[in-house]
């Protein structure tokens, strides 16, 4: 019997909120199934790099969507793109000629396969086209809550408010939001479509996570909201999976950890130091910055002799945590040990100091930060663990009952396992691998190689960068990097 495949994604979920009082049906899922106790986030761990991570099977060298701010000399010369507004990202994708993404997605690879696509967005209009970004080209349904004119197809909009009723207004904790995503999902994509694949992507926790504080009232309160909402897809398909007609992924893209501190305007601290430091390329910027509590430095031209004098700077910002660059200057790692290693990535690639203190919730892991987010409020994008660690769990008579797998598993393995469910090959340019240990049948995960390998940078001056990456089976996952 064909199979068909619903991946829920719950933006930012840590996985220690993953549990029978907070999250009983996701918790319960979770038991039943199979939950990946380590599994891996990508770097940047910002959800527009993740989400094409999600949908590529590849990592940011790859796919090209290297940060959720970039430079992209191939679109736009000067100026930092902004992936999380849609037109921005539209232009980009007409200029690029469709070219903006570097390897074939998963829309693409269903359709070129005579499969049916679907995905639904609660989060960033920008983040809903690049989970689907050729759903014009390709016929598919494409929709996101945040910008529900470019939805595909054409008059959708009305079509699901003509059913549903208006949108409601995104409020925090957001109930009424959420509830409405499922809706969407429930009573427009599976009842009209019901795609071989579902993509459906809950801006919950992350935003509340944001504003409210990891841990906070609300953000708890969304989150017992969103494991509801998950609830009720899980009671509309409970016959599906017990026949075998559908598997199900839920999972989360990244965490989050918990800015300290007010925000450091670094744009302010180059000019300060001395760089002609700016947000775009004109005739007083060399250098622009553009990140949160992680994010990048572009040097004009890429001149190395500037690269080195803005790495020896940084190196010395007690603000400053793990480093990364082209070709290593100063005795930095390289973007390559990050697998950010393309033509759009920052020259110096940064994560901000951070540490596994607790915040006022209980929930470990801080960070000095650049974001507009509140003190106290949550962020990712760093090499933190608790930014790195994310949620897996897989259901479905496709997979194994009751286990709990300790193997490193990530966001880039995602495409190359949905792919193989339908039996279909993965494709040759993922990063990622089958999950053939959370399979029925599939191999005990103690018989998978695994190996942790902590790389160290040479840099004289300053603290040096440490990166520990594990290995199972020949895939790369990156587990967290520090500075001392």
């Amino acid at each position: 019997m064909s199979t068909r495949v619903l991946v829920v994604v719950f933006d930012a979920l840590r996985p220690e909120f993953v549990t029978p009082d907070l999250m009983p049906r996701l918790s319960a899922f979770a038991a039943a199934g199979v939950a990946y106790a380590n599994s891996r986030s990508t770097f940047l761990t910002e959800t527009r790099v993740n989400q094409s991570a999600v949908t590529s099977g590849a990592m940011a060298n790859k796919h090209g969507m290297v940060a959720n701010l970039f430079l992209a000399p191939d679109v736009a010369a000067d100026a930092i793109i902004n992936t999380g507004k849609d037109e921005e990202l539209e232009a980009a994708f007409a200029v690029a000629g469709g070219k903006l993404f570097g390897v074939p997605t998963l829309g693409q690879i269903l359709t070129g396969a005579g499969k049916t696509y679907a995905t639904m967005s609660a989060g960033t209009p920008g983040g809903g086209r690049l989970i689907n970004h050729s759903a014009e080209r390709d016929g598919t349904f494409r929709f996101a809550m945040r910008r529900p004119e470019a939805g595909c197809p054409d008059g959708i909009a009305g079509a699901i408010t003509s059913r549903l009723g208006p949108f409601p207004e995104y409020r925090r904790p957001a109930i009424e939001w959420i509830r409405y995503a499922a809706d969407i999902y429930l009573d427009v994509i599976e009842a009209d479509i019901a795609p071989d694949v579902a993509l459906v992507w809950f801006c919950e926790p992350d935003e509340s996570f944001h504003h409210l504080g990891i841990g906070s009232d609300g953000a708890l309160e969304t989150i017992r909201n969103v494991d509801a909402q998950f609830g009720r897809i899980l009671d509309r398909h409970a016959a599906a999976i017990a026949r075998s007609a559908l598997q199900v992924i839920a999972m989360s893209d990244h965490g989050q950890i918990t800015l300290r501190g007010e925000a450091l305007d670094v744009v302010g601290l180059l000019r300060d130091a001395g760089f002609r430091a700016g947000k775009q390329f004109d005739e007083a910027t060399d250098v622009i910055f553009a990140g949160s509590n992680a994010g990048g430095f572009w040097v004009r031209d890429q001149e190395p002799r500037l690269v080195e004098r803005l790495t020896s700077w940084l190196l010395e910002q007690d603000w400053a945590g793990p480093i990364f660059t082209r070709a290593g200057s100063c005795g930095t790692l390289t973007l390559g040990d990050v697998f950010l290693d393309h033509r759009r990535a920052p020259d110096i690639a940064l994560a901000m100091r951070s540490d596994n203190a607790a915040n006022a919730h209980g929930l470990a892991g801080t960070t000095v930060h650049a974001s507009a987010y509140p003190v106290g409020g949550g962020s990712h994008g760093g090499l933190n663990a608790h930014e790195l660690h994310n949620v897996l769990t897989l259901g479905g008579t496709a997979f194994k009952s009751g286990a709990t797998i300790e193997a490193r598993a990530g966001n880039i393995d995602i495409t190359p396992t949905v792919l193989a469910l339908l039996g279909l090959e993965p494709p040759a340019h993922a990063d990622g691998r089958v999950l053939v240990e959370a399979m029925a049948g599939g191999p005990d995960p103690a018989t998978l190689e695994q190996e942790t390998v902590v790389k160290v940078a040479t840099n004289a001056r300053g603290p040096r960068t440490h990166l520990a990456v594990t290995q199972v089976a020949g895939t790369p996952y990156l587990d967290e990097a520090w500075v001392e």
